[in-house]
């Protein structure tokens, strides 16, 4: 069976998703659509809006098959993101991997990918990052292309790095982004919209958001998470317990940036004001917002493993079914996870530990053990 992956987010599965997921499986002439799909956190730094069961059955609306991204992709930068997904994506032999870009362009992306692989290598590169320079900044000021400007022209080039990399033999493939820009906070078109102005539009109680995703999923779409003081509780409640020395050994803290937050948490009077107050030059929003969460979930340096041991199935179609079956098959010895439990837990220990801290925060009963994969007739 031929199949082309997604590594995905659907926070939430919209229009634009379903577009994407369609056409992907017309232009590389798949059997299968499966979406790699980020957990309960996702690559921006926040929980989700809807918890990973209710996406999963929402990705359903296009896909054939959802697995989970580690939790260490999630929260990553996008290179680690990229990595995670290929190499979820090569341990369940697809054949394809399709992604949206700004450009609509493979060959210019692919030429950009190799571009930086070699920049990487370079003693300027190295002295750089330990200058504390971004490496955005530096890609900018090394390369003169305006394809690194855009948000999923950036993934995309990251998707392309690793598959070079890894040797892989998963052919690449994008569609460009139709209608709408990533970052866009407002609705403007009719059918299509990003996920930044869904979620807005779902805090503001407005319903235009209802226009933008498949009418079957309305009604999964009920009770979105977005209190961002519970979240600050949470936070201050998780750093006052930690000294420097911990909170040095969290995921993706950098050098001295634990003693900016232990001063920090004791002013800021809300998750905004912390935010704010964290923010400097050298670090963006979204890593400030991905250290947090690594923090709040404890996921420490020593316990990262950046390798795929198992795939957690989410929600599958009967075609998505068939699929798995045939890997079984064909590849015996992977670990395919269906149903969680106690004898193959520890292949998934910081996934279940982000289920039960989503859930407090959330206020939600849904764990690893106790919803099976939802299946669709």
């Amino acid at each position: 069976m031929k199949s082309v992956a997604l590594i995905t987010e659907y926070n939430p599965f919209h229009n634009g998703h379903l577009y994407h997921a369609q056409t992907a499986k017309k232009l590389s002439q798949a059997d299968v659509t499966i979406a790699i799909m980020s957990g309960h956190f996702v690559m921006r730094g926040m929980p989700a809006m809807f918890n990973k069961f209710q996406r999963a059955q929402m990705a359903l609306a296009g896909v054939d098959l959802v697995i989970e991204l580690p939790l260490i992709g999630s929260l990553s930068s996008s290179d680690y993101f990229a990595k995670m997904g290929v190499l979820m994506a090569d341990f369940l032999s697809a054949d394809a991997l399709c992604f949206g870009s700004e450009s609509g362009h493979i060959e210019k992306l692919k030429q950009v990918a190799t571009q930086l692989l070699t920049l990487e290598e370079k003693t300027s590169f190295q002295q750089a990052i330990k200058e504390g320079k971004t490496y955005a900044r530096i890609a900018s000021d090394h390369l003169d292309n305006t394809l690194m400007s855009e948000p999923n022209n950036i993934l995309g080039i990251a998707y392309l790095k690793q598959l070079q990399v890894l040797n892989s033999s998963i052919t690449p493939l994008t569609i460009q982004r139709q209608h709408t820009h990533h970052h866009h906070h407002h609705i403007t078109h009719d059918t299509f919209a990003s996920g930044t102005a869904i979620r807005q539009s779902l805090i503001n109680n407005d319903i235009t958001w209802q226009n933008m995703i498949p009418k079957e999923n309305q009604q999964l779409m009920s009770q979105p998470f977005f209190n961002n003081e519970r979240l600050f509780d949470f936070l201050k409640l998780t750093i006052y317990q930690q000294d420097a020395v911990s909170l040095s050994n969290i995921y993706t803290m950098t050098e001295g940036f634990e003693h900016r937050l232990i001063k920090t948490i004791k002013t800021a009077t809300s998750y905004d004001d912390l935010m704010q107050k964290l923010k400097t030059k050298r670090y963006t929003y979204t890593h400030i917002q991905r250290v947090l969460m690594n923090v709040l979930l404890n996921i420490s340096k020593d316990t990262v493993s950046h390798t795929i041991d198992a795939a957690r199935v989410l929600a599958m179609s009967t075609q998505g079914q068939a699929y798995l079956k045939w890997l079984k098959q064909t590849s015996p010895d992977r670990q395919i996870i269906t149903n969680v439990n106690q004898s193959n837990a520890h292949l998934f220990t910081n996934e279940i530990k982000a289920t039960h801290i989503y859930n407090l925060l959330t206020q939600q009963t849904q764990t690893d053990f106790n919803t099976p994969v939802f299946i669709k007739k």
